[in-house]
Formats: structure tokens, sequence, C-alpha cells
């Protein structure tokens, strides 16, 4: 039986008050249907309609495990934990306010949970649970506190791990490293932590000392490479058995890089961006060997194309104006910067860099769509037709630009021009969005047409069709 002919049947006993028929039928179903909420809720509400209240209790301690997003589940427990235990109270109250977006009103009752109990698992959870709150709210100090006051009673690697990462994001380095020595001296097995050890110490130049902890071999041939210690870094580079991998290519890209092999360490860096090419580091180590090789322009488009694909588009977009100064002809910046500039909506820049692109590329359809986009929406139509006829005899498939092209015309009240143009974009737009608009539309204009055809005159005749559009 599927879950929602379980539920229907039981509804059909609920509905003519067969109370534990119902039950009977529901309580059966189990072991088949605990990890359903569905499932739960139904039988935890007919448990309390029951006054079963164990039960009730335990299945909706269950949902709310289940899942835990069920305001029904934290509602039920918080009307029984009220009378029956403090602690369960005021944390189900925590997570009930924090579903409802009262995540600042929940310190309080983690507060008043840590007052309830002496328990040592149930203070644990109680800190923890309000740390994840204080780091929520941006009070990354409070929730060190907690999370220190955590292994106080136990150590922890996932909290060492925790601590660690908020000392990293207030770039403190220095308590990252002291409590990640903390960390794998209490599991020491763990490389995760280990490794996580080596990387920060890396990056403060304890390069000797990162190497202590290091545990996998592309860590330590790393290390090795910043130490300019090229030679062991290229034997342990040999035995490696993958030799297809990211981090096999990138670290051959370096130490060719260190070896100022230039165009080996290009052909390595290539191999990287095949199997990820949307990595930074792959465009980075690109910016260093044209830098290497006194080319600025690369060192800055390339730099420009590694904060792109950090999501840095501000930074991303200084570095492609500055390889645009440097050559102010190579479309590729242009490009970029093009790109940016229209996620953004700067239509003043868009306009002096679309129109370069154009003087670069006459043909260039992302010109001369962007350029007949921007006079459109400065009223200047027929500027706008001007690069719309352009790009539909380079791109003959680009329906949009029919629609354009149409509303172009239409402003500059071509009635049987438009109407030309929205028929051919309909023609291949059967079932776009506005398809209906569109046709009400042709539609008035042919009987405008075969008005005006039929020589009937009048004054102000073309305004007021003009309005029977707008309508």
């Amino acid at each position: 039986m599927s879950i929602n002919s379980l539920l229907a049947q039981a509804q059909m006993y609920i509905d003519n008050e067969q109370y534990e028929s119902a039950y009977e039928l529901l309580e059966k179903s189990y072991d088949k249907f605990k990890n359903d909420a569905q499932y739960l809720e139904k039988i935890a509400l007919l448990a309390k309609t029951m006054e079963k209240e164990e039960e009730a209790l335990k299945y909706w301690e269950e949902l709310v495990q289940v899942d835990p997003n069920s305001l029904i589940g934290y509602s039920e427990l918080l009307d029984i934990y009220v009378n029956t235990n403090k602690y369960k109270y005021y944390i189900t109250r925590a997570k009930y306010k924090i579903l409802n977006q009262k995540i600042s009103q929940s310190i309080d009752d983690y507060k008043k949970a840590l007052d309830s109990t002496t328990d040592e698992q149930e203070i644990i959870n109680a800190r923890f649970l309000r740390a994840k709150s204080y780091e929520f709210l941006g009070k990354t100090q409070n929730a060190i506190d907690d999370y220190f006051r955590i292994l106080e009673y136990k150590d922890d690697m996932a909290v060492y791990h925790k601590l660690a990462d908020l000392y990293n994001e207030m770039d403190d380095r220095f308590s990252a490293i002291s409590v990640l020595e903390r960390g794998v001296k209490a599991f020491p097995e763990v490389v995760e932590l280990s490794e996580y050890m080596a990387a920060l110490l890396t990056k403060e130049g304890q390069f000797d000392k990162a190497l202590q902890y290091a545990k996998n071999d592309y860590t330590k041939i790393k290390i090795h490479l910043m130490k300019n210690e090229n030679e062991t870094a290229f034997n342990m580079l040999d035995k490696i058995e993958d030799k297809t991998s990211v981090n096999y290519f990138a670290l051959m890209a370096e130490y060719y890089f260190n070896m100022k092999d230039w165009e080996k360490s290009r052909e390595y860096i290539n191999k990287f961006r095949e199997l990820e090419p949307q990595n930074p580091l792959a465009y980075q180590m690109l910016a260093l060997v044209h830098d290497e090789n006194n080319d600025a322009f690369g060192y800055h488009f390339y730099m420009g194309r590694c904060y792109s694909y950090k999501q840095n588009y501000e930074l991303a977009l200084a570095e492609y104006l500055n390889a645009h100064r440097i050559e102010p002809n190579r479309t590729e910046a242009i490009k970029e910067i093009i790109k940016i500039n229209e996620s953004i909506g700067d239509s003043t820049s868009l306009m002096e860099f679309y129109e370069k692109l154009y003087r670069q590329e006459p043909e260039n359809t992302i010109a001369l769509k962007g350029l007949g986009d921007v006079y459109a929406n400065m009223y200047e139509f027929k500027s706008a037709l001007d690069y719309y006829k352009k790009l539909i005899k380079i791109d003959k498939n680009n329906n949009e630009v029919y629609k354009q092209m149409g509303f172009c015309y239409e402003k500059l009240r071509d009635i049987a021009a438009a109407k030309e143009c929205y028929e051919k974009y309909l023609a291949n737009a059967p079932l776009s969005p506005d398809t209906e608009k569109l046709k009400e539309k042709v539609a008035k204009m042919q009987n405008a047409t075969s008005i005006q055809q039929s020589g009937i005159e009048e004054e102000g005749f073309i305004d007021k069709i003009m309005k029977i559009f707008g309508k």
C-alpha cells in the first residue's frame, strides 16, 4: 500500500470516528513509513486526539527529526514540554523561533536551556546550537566562545575545524593555527585537520613546519615547489600514479614556471583548464606566465578572468580596463568589459564599448545587437534600426531582432513595416510568451492598413491608430 492510499484509508476511519481502527491501521505500517513526514504527522495527531500522550510525544519527536522544518511538530512539542521538560522546552522554542526567522530571539532561549540542565551532553548540544545562531547573526566572537566551551567538556574534531574556519574568516591565522595544533594533538589520525594545518602554515611561509603536518603527496610537492626545491618536487611528481588529474597538471605547470620554461608551463596550464575551465587558479597561473614574459596585456586580461571566475566582478572589471588601456584595439578585453557592464546595467559604459567593438569588428553580432538596444532605449529608433538591419543580414536566425525592429517601426509610425516585422517574428516564435499580445496588435494593424488603403482620410488618423495599438 502506498503512503497516499494508507493516509486516505486512515482518514476514512477518522471521518467515521473509528479512531481505534485508524490508529491500528497506521501503527501496523510504522516500520514501512517511519521516515515519512506525512505519516508521522497523521499518526501523531491521531494519538493526540485519542489522548495517547506517550505515543504522541514519540511521533512528534520523530517528525522533527525527519522534517526539521515542521512548524506543527515543534508547536506540539512545546505544548508537551512546557510542563514536563524545561530544557527540551527552551531548545524547541529556540528552533521554533529560528524557523519563524526570529533568530536573534533564539539566543535567550538557548541560555535558558543551559540554565535548566546539568547534563553534559545537553549542555554541549545547547552551546553548539547557540554558536550556530551566533554565526548566522554575524557575532563571530560569541560563536567562538561557545565552541571553546564545548571543548571544555570533550574534544570534538568538527569543533576544532569550525574554530579554525572562524579565525581564518577573521584573518586571524595565528589563532587558527593555534587551535588546529590542539586539534591535531587530539586527533592525530584525522588527515583533514593535519592538511588544514599544513595549508595555513604554507600561507604563513612556515614551509618546514608545514611539511611536518602535510599528509597528502600533492601538498608536500606544493610546499617543495614553494621552497624552490624543484628537483625534489619533480621526483615526487614522477612517482605520482595518476598523471591525468587537475592537481598533477597544476603542479607540473608550477614546476615548469619555477624552471622558467614558459612553453611547458602553458602546456600544463591548458591541460588543467581542459579539466576545470572555470577554475580561477588556472587563469592566475596564466597571468603570472604572461607577467614573467613582460606581456602586460596578458597579465591584466587573465587576472580579469581569474577574478571573474571568483565572481569578484569589480576587480575583474578593473583588470580588463587595465588590459584595454594597454592595448585599446584588442577585442578580447572589450568583450569581457561588455559582459560585466551588461550584468550590472551600466548603459553609459556599454554604449562606449559596443562602439569600440563595432569599430574593430563591424559584423560582430554582440556589438550590433547592443548598439541597437541602446539606441532603442534612448528613443533614437532610426539609429536603432540601422544596427538591427545590419544584424539581421548577418544573423538571419536571430528572431528576437524582428520584434525589436517592429517596436522601432511602430514608434516611428511606419505601420506596414512594423506589421511585417511582427509577422516574421510570430512565424518563428509561435510559443513566445508575448505571442497573443502581438497577434492582437498585428490584427489591429491589418485593419488600420486596410482602412488607409481604401482612401479614407481624416485629420489625426495616424494618432488614432496609435492610440488603438496602445490599448
